[in-house]
């Protein structure tokens, strides 16, 4: 193939596994909404099967290289860190800002995890941030003011609770990728992923088992549930994984802005949400900000 139908073909990818993601925060605000599941539940159901799925089709390809990292007691326990605060409180704050808000609030908010990137690095590398990496900050915090406010900054436009649950989607989203670079270099990335969300979903087990608070499970429930774990999780993350192949990893993060916007398109159609002009200007706004903030990262 050649470099043209190369870049559109990861383009493609990126673009799908972005939807993908963004129906499944859709699919999850449904069936919490209209089919009575505990978001407890269904974020337990999500990390274990996912967790399960991913590393069955490791061990398919890779046999017992899956099973390297079982053998450092430092990397294993580097694992675990990540399975509680990149995996388990992610979704879980990701799955609450959807109950308590809405898909669409819910992934814009934790689409701001690139900006909690940088603001880490920042202290990390004790260096002072570039004049673009600021204004990308702080048009991110205007974005997010005006996407709570709908422009009255007078007053919150939405739950406190949810203001919180989505920033925190934000902040365990930063950590999602920031803590497990060294893991991810040294066993490969699907594999730490795959580890990550079976410690999680097991671990999990302890606070939410999979047999408690089991919904009515009818087929559009059953069919839902499968999207999410299979495709809103898994397939999303590998289509993601490799447009990085075919296309430079900055220009597939900037895809992922395909997150928030079919998030809000699917919102509106298929939950009636109505999307007004004010949260459309502030997705715009946050989007443009970590769209400035990758460009100016790349050209570092």
């Amino acid at each position: 193939m050649n470099k043209k139908g190369n870049k559109m073909k990861g383009i493609i990818l990126a673009i799908t596994g972005a939807i993908f993601w963004g129906g499944s925060g859709v699919s999850a605000q449904y069936i919490m909404q209209e089919k009575g599941v505990e978001t407890s539940w269904l974020v337990s159901v999500r990390i274990l099967f996912a967790g399960i799925l991913i590393l069955c089709y490791l061990y398919t390809t890779e046999k017992k290289q899956v099973f390297a990292i079982l053998k450092n007691k430092k990397d294993l326990f580097g694992a675990f860190i990540f399975s509680f605060f990149g995996v388990i409180l992610l979704q879980f704050s990701f799955f609450k800002a959807i109950e308590v808000s809405n898909a669409a609030t819910a992934t814009i908010l934790q689409y701001l995890s690139p900006i909690f990137i940088v603001i880490y690095l920042m202290f990390e590398s004790k260096k002072i941030p570039s004049k673009m990496s600021v204004i990308s900050i702080l048009l991110s915090l205007f974005g997010t003011a005006l996407l709570v406010t709908k422009g009255d900054f007078t007053t919150l436009s939405m739950s406190p609770m949810g203001l919180f649950w989505g920033l925190c989607a934000g902040l365990f989203g930063a950590f999602y990728i920031i803590q497990p670079r060294n893991l991810m270099a040294k066993y490969g990335t699907t594999t730490i992923i795959g580890w990550g969300m079976l410690m999680g979903g097991l671990l999990y087990q302890f606070y939410h088992p999979v047999w408690k608070d089991v919904p009515k499970l009818d087929v559009t429930t059953i069919s839902l549930i499968s999207f999410i774990v299979v495709f809103g999780t898994i397939f999303s993350y590998i289509c993601l994984l490799k447009s990085t192949r075919y296309i430079p990893a900055q220009f597939s993060s900037l895809l992922t802005s395909f997150e928030p916007l079919s998030s809000a398109l699917f919102s509106s159609l298929f939950l009636n949400v109505i999307i007004l002009p004010i949260e459309i200007l502030s997705m715009g706004i946050i989007i443009f900000s970590v769209f400035l903030l990758s460009r100016n990262q790349e050209s570092e």
